[in-house]
């Protein structure tokens, strides 16, 4: 899938739509990993993190956060991922178990939260956490996310 202009606001955050946007990681490196050297440090973090969870079974990875906006040069990449009673813990990365967050951020360069452990409404989960970015003024602070496809 590829994003034109159109798809991002006037404050160059991707727009929100009820689904989130699907890509691969092909796409996402294509339309946001490649512009300079932050984004391909995180684009690589990216991939091996996607990599480690899939691998173990979680079903579901999404992405926000300002790795999808036009900022050109973003901090690190935002994932939440969901539980699901097959996933295979002994194959997940220590650090994403951690209770530091920051470990998973020093190694992989994104910040993540675990959904779907307790049964609480979707706009209490960090999925839905990611489709909102308060910094923006009242009114544009809804943001679309991408769910990545493995």
């Amino acid at each position: 899938m590829y994003l034109g202009d159109s798809c991002f606001s006037s404050f160059g955050l991707l727009l929100p739509q009820d689904e989130p946007y699907e890509m691969t990681l092909s796409e996402i490196e294509a339309c946001f990993g490649t512009s300079n050297h932050a984004r391909r440090n995180i684009f690589a973090g990216l991939v091996r993190a996607v990599e480690n969870l899939t691998h173990a079974g979680v079903p579901r990875i999404v992405l926000g956060g300002s790795f999808i906006s036009k900022k050109p040069e973003p901090g690190d990449a935002d994932i939440a991922w969901w539980y699901h009673e097959a996933i295979r813990w002994e194959l997940i990365d220590p650090v994403f178990l951690s209770p530091e967050r920051r470990q998973v951020r020093g190694k992989y360069g994104i910040d993540h939260k675990l959904d779907g452990l307790k049964d609480v409404p979707y706009e209490d989960t960090f999925e839905a956490f990611l489709r909102t970015n308060t910094r923006m003024p009242f009114g544009f602070q809804d943001v679309g996310i991408v769910l990545i496809k493995c």
